[in-house]
């Protein structure tokens, strides 16, 4: 099959990884794969390093932008004419109404696949009743928790959705080795504990109501460090929110970090705590392939992984209270958190890894153009 993956986002995340994990896996399979998204994007560099076809012409820019929308729209013809998809994957907003606008151009239409990552609620004005009911052939979900939010406004019928089940290259993360230098990096103590957070830094990811919970952490354990690592939007508000709390020498923002499996693996928990839209929660993933054990909020898909009381610790989103009293729970029980990060590993590799990911995605691209594949 010929498929066609896109994706509207600049910075790495969760969304960018899983396409470019995916888009390798079935090339690896011999589907000829092709890559689209932003000129110098992370998904871009990422797919073009790992040996993926890409192109990088298109600008995919948020809000109401007619010259550049209709650019797009001309761009992605002109290639498609050329390329001829069986399968369109679109993973964001922009990214799927561009091409379902482009699609409506074509005679033998590809099938027109629109992967929800996130678990926001959708709106059901007129234009989104058109696109979901009308223009995309399919919907994929990264949670079956985040089907209903289809289903329960009419949007799209049960038979059309089909959960993917997120995965990351496990590898790197499974081979984790610790090492002594990162702990001295970040001061953290003999006695001490360090904590590691993964993610893009945006309000819906909640690391202010996490820094908060971490003032309360620091009072009961003062040895105990926290370590936030990503880009995004909110730095320099959570880098402030930081000195207010009087949490410089305990709470630390490095930014991008190329050595995540190092991290957790010198690490002796993780955490996330996303306050709205979190889907999966691939840094979870990443962190148990690692053996260590979870504290996370019960937002959207994230329980698929964080299981309470089986391989993590799980509370309500946006209550720092409670989110530091699980914080603080895992950190003085470290029977627990080994016992909780092999279950959490064994989990991983029972139902994520990237075969069973391209398993489902290739058994329904093959369904959706049977003729083709």
């Amino acid at each position: 099959m010929r498929l066609f993956f896109i994706n509207m986002h600049r910075h790495w995340g969760g969304q960018s990884a899983v396409v470019v994990l995916l888009a390798g896996e079935l090339a690896k399979r011999g589907h000829e794969v092709l890559v689209a998204g932003v000129a110098n994007s992370e998904l871009i560099k990422r797919a073009t390093a790992e040996g993926l076809k890409t192109y990088a012409e298109l600008e995919l820019r948020r809000g109401f932008r007619p010259i550049s929308f209709f650019g797009d729209h001309g761009r992605l013809k002109k290639l498609w004419s050329d390329f001829k998809p069986d399968i369109i994957l679109t993973n964001g907003s922009q990214d799927t109404w561009s091409c379902a606008f482009a699609r409506l151009r074509f005679r033998d239409k590809p099938a027109l696949v629109r992967w929800r990552h996130n678990s926001f609620e959708i709106s059901t004005h007129a234009a989104n009743r058109w696109l979901y009911r009308k223009l995309i052939s399919h919907v994929v979900v990264s949670s079956s928790e985040i089907a209903p939010l289809l289903t329960k406004t009419g949007l799209v019928s049960a038979e059309r959705i089909t959960p993917f089940p997120p995965s990351t290259r496990l590898e790197k993360f499974l081979n984790a080795q610790a090492t002594s230098g990162l702990r001295k990096e970040f001061n953290v103590a003999p006695e001490g504990t360090l904590t590691v957070s993964v993610g893009r830094l945006a309000p819906e990811k909640g690391h202010d109501v996490l820094i908060r919970a971490w003032k309360r952490v620091h009072a009961e354990l003062p040895h105990a460090k926290l370590l936030i690592a990503g880009l995004g939007t909110q730095h320099e508000p959570l880098a402030k929110l930081t000195r207010d709390l009087g949490l410089d020498a305990h709470v630390f923002l490095p930014g991008f970090r190329e050595d995540i499996p190092a991290l957790y693996a010198e690490a002796d928990l993780a955490v996330l705590a996303p306050t709205a839209g979190e889907s999966f929660g691939i840094a979870l993933l990443e962190a148990y392939a690692t053996g260590r054990a979870c504290v996370a909020t019960d937002v959207g898909g994230v329980k698929d992984l964080v299981v309470n009381g089986e391989t993590g610790w799980l509370v309500p989103p946006k209550d720092d209270e409670k989110l530091a009293a699980a914080l603080i729970e895992a950190l003085k029980n470290p029977e627990a958190r080994a016992k909780f990060g092999a279950a959490g590993k064994a989990r991983v590799l029972e139902k994520f890894t990237p075969a069973k990911l391209a398993d489902t995605a290739e058994a329904l691209f093959k369904k959706l153009a049977p003729a083709r594949g």
